[in-house]
């Protein structure tokens, strides 16, 4: 009897499905602490209000929907020392009198299977973390090796910049376009608007503490590393391809005969590596599973309701550019069908939207952008590292749609002069942005100081961060496969572009 195999896109679309239901159907009660008093561990279960005390001072009140201002807050007062002498007060609804614990020690949200799960993810995307220093260095130093000519280099990096600039552009610039049109800030409403800003102003302030500078010189300079071993250990791709093209032309200078065994040592390293991200890979449908379900538990779809036209303005905008512009594209400079371009690198897709990072998705991309793409080394280890750095077209127009979104709720009537700063800074920082979960929102502090709009409006979109974290992390990826595709064509060196598994 023959077996019946499972293609792996497939697995993991299963993954993802199963996942979503999973985590819906056991997800966090989000009207539930457990609180450690004493020796005593109680399970607070729909309460109405959650009050800090000390002595007959009340430190902080919290509703029944600030359960996650009330943890930080908790936190917060651990970390100070300030627990000693402070009671805990929770009125329920169904209690006459309010309870009040002394002798804090610790405050949780409860736990559920579905976001107990998370770990499985987080070691799969560990071990791409792992991979993705390693493959970058030894590929890029092989791909700057061969191509003998510095001029060579100078061309693509000529015609990569060209590109960047022109679909980030493109992006922020229609995020701006649907932002106004759809006017999402108009369709909250002041009460909305104050139960966000109280549930979430205590997770606000490590973001606004963060000191996020763009300095153009600084990032110039800094891309040459003063310890390349620092930058490797740092995961610093702009320091590790300014090295490893280095090396690798250098290598064009030295007799062969010195310069073989080094090339052939790093060419090792990178089928080793590509070996590996093929096994690892095969992870990636319980992975997927386990993130999502987390995602799903911890976060919930409720949300989405409550900011349903920010996140709907903010994926069309993201939509289009992914699903229009990059394949436009890819056909227009490539000739590339677009059907075959997304086919090709389905595993990209999901990988990069369950991991919410490019970093971490960069050795299935590379794998998947030389061996199903058809875009040789050379090209693809230089476009790839720097793109996961640089290109980030999705982070650039959540930016843009997240500044206006905020100066709509908060009644500000932005001039053309505070749109065109709005532009500038969103295609600034969306390439100052690192490559990793969460780092956008540190970045909008920057686009929201450009402009004068209070940076406390964060606040009312972290909610839904994680999610639309995911789907900019997708356009961002695909925005590198796509520059990688357009180089190798304009270069006439695109190979067959492999579909099937």
């Amino acid at each position: 009897m023959r077996r019946l195999k499972v293609k792996l896109h497939i697995q993991i679309l299963i993954g993802l499905i199963l996942g979503i239901i999973f985590g819906t159907i056991f997800s966090i009660d989000q009207h539930s602490l457990i609180l450690t008093s004493g020796n005593t561990k109680t399970e607070i279960e729909n309460w109405e209000q959650i009050t800090f005390q000390k002595g007959d001072s009340v430190l902080q009140s919290f509703g029944a929907d600030s359960r996650l201002g009330a943890l930080k807050y908790f936190e917060s007062l651990r970390k100070d020392g300030s627990l000693v002498g402070t009671s805990l007060v929770v009125k329920i609804p169904s209690v006459p009198a309010p309870l009040v614990y002394t002798e804090l020690k610790s405050l949780k949200k409860s736990s559920s299977i579905g976001a107990d799960i998370k770990p499985i993810g987080e070691i799969f995307i560990r071990l791409l973390n792992m991979i993705a220093v390693p493959l970058v260095l030894a590929s890029l130093i092989v791909g700057a090796a061969s191509l003998h000519d510095i001029k060579h280099i100078a061309k693509l990096g000529g015609k990569l910049l060209v590109l960047f600039l022109f679909t980030s552009m493109i992006s922020v610039g229609l995020g701006q376009v649907l932002a106004v049109v759809i006017q999402p800030g108009q369709h909250m409403s002041a009460e909305t608007k104050t139960r966000l800003v109280e549930a979430y102003k205590d997770e606000l302030s490590p973001v606004v503490q963060q000191e996020a500078k763009v300095d153009l010189i600084d990032f110039c300079v800094n891309i040459i590393p003063k310890n390349p071993f620092k930058g490797l250990a740092d995961g610093d791709f702009l320091q590790i391809v300014f090295f490893a093209i280095l090396t690798g032309l250098v290598l064009c200078y030295i007799p062969k005969e010195r310069a073989k065994p080094v090339i052939n040592f790093f060419e090792g390293i990178t089928e080793a590596m590509i070996k590996i991200v093929e096994k690892v890979i095969l992870l990636a449908p319980l992975a997927v599973f386990a993130l999502i379900s987390a995602t799903v538990a911890e976060f919930g779809f409720s949300i989405l309701g409550t900011l349903f036209w920010y996140c709907l303005t903010a994926i069309l905008a993201m939509l289009i550019v992914t699903f229009v512009l990059y394949p436009a594209l890819v056909k227009t400079f490539a000739g590339v069908s677009p059907i075959k371009f997304f086919l090709a690198q389905k595993q990209v897709l999901a990988v990069a939207f369950t991991t919410s990072s490019s970093s971490a998705t960069l050795p299935v991309t590379i794998d998947v952008t030389e061996n199903r793409l058809g875009v040789p080394n050379r090209i693809a280890s230089f476009v790839l590292p720097i793109g996961t750095t640089i290109n980030k077209d999705g982070t650039a127009l959540y930016q843009a749609v997240a500044a206006i979104f905020i100066a709509q709720v908060y009644g500000f009537d932005l001039t053309f002069a505070q749109h065109i700063s709005i532009f500038i800074t969103c295609v600034i920082t969306g390439a100052a942005t690192a490559p990793v979960a969460g780092a956008g929102l540190i970045m909008l502090v920057v686009v929201l100081n450009a402009v004068g709009l209070p940076v406390e409006g964060i606040a009312l979109i972290v909610g839904v961060d994680r999610i639309l974290n995911m789907c900019r992390s997708t356009t961002n990826v695909v925005g590198d496969t796509m520059a990688s595709v357009v180089l190798a064509g304009s270069e006439k060196s695109l190979g067959e572009i492999k579909t099937n598994d």
